[in-house]
């Protein structure tokens, strides 16, 4: 290859092509991750504009075009839990329902979801949740007994703010209401 051609390559549309898509990969990739963290009507916002700190509130029925939460399930009864951390741990309890349908999941105030479980992961038919920062759990853990372990689920959330998302199976429309009450019934203090 002679010199001359070697510098119409070097020189060439070539290298700034390269160089002007990898800079739009990069941007590109970039407004993807900080889209969640700047988006004003994220799904924090719209459980923030529903439920009170530390309580259990259950979400309007669903219908087409005036879903709280995208994906919103017809067959489901749904309820939030909003916290903040900054004013110490939160503690969900319940007793269960046998052969009814509970899901949990828990999210940080970015929307991500840090843990979720179904009703299945109760011990003898009770629920009950500890969400709390790192050094919340470092207190409570001091505090436990060498004999005996722990009778709760403890969860380290990302985040001080954050929400619980509960779904109740109604699996006729006729159990909407045994669905909606399953979920009322879980406490959510802090």
């Amino acid at each position: 290859m002679n010199k001359k051609r070697l510098r119409q390559i070097l020189l060439g549309p070539a290298p700034w092509l390269l160089a002007t898509l990898l800079i739009a990969g990069i941007v590109h990739i970039a407004s993807i991750l900080i889209m969640p963290r700047l988006a004003p009507n994220d799904p924090f916002a719209r459980v923030a504009a529903l439920a009170p700190l530390n309580k259990m509130t259950l979400l309007p029925a669903s219908a087409p075009g005036t879903e709280v939460l995208p994906f919103e399930d017809p067959a489901m009864a749904m309820g939030v839990c909003r916290f903040d951390l900054a004013r110490g741990p939160v503690r969900l309890r319940t007793i269960l329902t046998p052969n009814a349908l509970l899901l949990l999941s828990f999210h940080g105030r970015y929307g991500q979801t840090f843990y979720s479980m179904t009703d299945r992961g109760a011990s003898r038919g009770r629920l009950e949740v500890v969400i709390a920062t790192r050094d919340q759990l470092d207190e409570i853990e001091s505090r436990d007994s060498d004999e005996e372990l722990p009778q709760e689920l403890r969860l380290e959330s990302p985040t001080l703010q954050g929400f619980v998302l509960l779904r109740a199976l109604a699996e006729r429309p006729s159990l909407m209401s045994d669905a909606q009450s399953r979920i009322t019934s879980v406490s959510c203090e802090g």
